[in-house]
């Protein structure tokens, strides 16, 4: 090391040792902990009115990140209803990339649409082609989605009459929403597919509705006759790329929709005047 490079190291440790250098970390941390408060209290406020049990996950991406988790209750895995489609999409995916599965035209359309209209016989058609539950749980684990588990076949009631549902949680569906944008779950071909899919999901009613300037890709889930409402959605804006995920169960639906509504508009417009 040169005489430069040492006077350089010295220097730096003096600005450390004298502190002069902690406020700039003290004051990124404030400022991310005053951004964490924010919404939260917006989460708060605007799920207020929801009752039964909700939970609400919202993540900024980037070298900025932020992460919030909250609800009424302690989180845990809920009724996915719909958002559990986005795990057979991923399962049919991974086949296709082992050579497992080929992508025929039957598969592509049943992949549209079940994730553009979310249609319960698309769905069952793609499990089936599967070979049942076992594969898409199999891949659940395998990529680390430890609360979602699926049991039954969409609309099959008798299942439901047994105990057996669909499980999912904000938590994974966070963690599918922002591995699969930055092409870390499949790579990149195949998550810019999934990525494709999501963004021509036809259901915008819940936390997209009153967002703007924003291009959105989500998936939805809805069981009203268990008060199921969900979203998973992920906003791109000028200012950033964001994941808001609402699960409420047990609730009104009028309620829900409302507090998405606000949810989606406030918690963008937030995470967008973030400097």
């Amino acid at each position: 090391m040169t005489v430069k490079q040492w006077l350089k190291v010295g220097v730096l440790s003096a600005m450390i040792m004298g502190g002069l250098l902690i406020p700039a970390v003290t004051g990124q941390a404030s400022t991310k902990s005053q951004e964490t408060k924010t919404i939260r209290k917006i989460v708060k406020r605007d799920m207020a009115p929801v009752h039964g049990r909700w939970s609400v996950k919202v993540t900024r991406l980037g070298n900025r990140s932020l992460s919030v988790t909250t609800g009424n209750r302690r989180v845990r895995a809920q009724r996915s209803a719909s958002t559990i489609k986005v795990y057979v999409m991923l399962t049919i995916f991974k086949r296709a990339q082992n050579h497992q599965l080929k992508l025929t035209n039957a598969v592509k359309t049943n992949l549209k649409r079940m994730i553009y209209y979310s249609d319960n016989t698309a769905t069952n058609a793609l499990i089936h082609r599967l070979g049942g539950f076992k594969k898409v749980n199999q891949t659940a684990k395998a990529y680390g989605f430890k609360q979602t588990h699926l049991a039954r076949y969409m609309l099959d009631t008798q299942a439901l009459r047994r105990g057996h549902d669909n499980y999912t949680s904000v938590n994974d569906l966070t963690r599918f929403l922002t591995l699969t944008a930055q092409h870390q779950l499949l790579g990149k071909t195949y998550d810019r597919k999934m990525m494709t899919l999501l963004h021509h999901c036809r259901n915008h009613s819940k936390l997209p509705k009153l967002v703007t300037h924003a291009a959105v890709y989500n998936k939805t889930g809805e069981f009203p006759t268990k008060g199921v409402q969900n979203d998973a959605s992920l906003f791109k804006t000028t200012h950033g790329t964001y994941t808001i995920v609402v699960m409420s169960q047990q609730g009104n639906q009028a309620q829900q929709y409302r507090a998405m509504n606000r949810l989606g508009r406030d918690t963008v417009k937030a995470l967008n005047a973030q400097k």
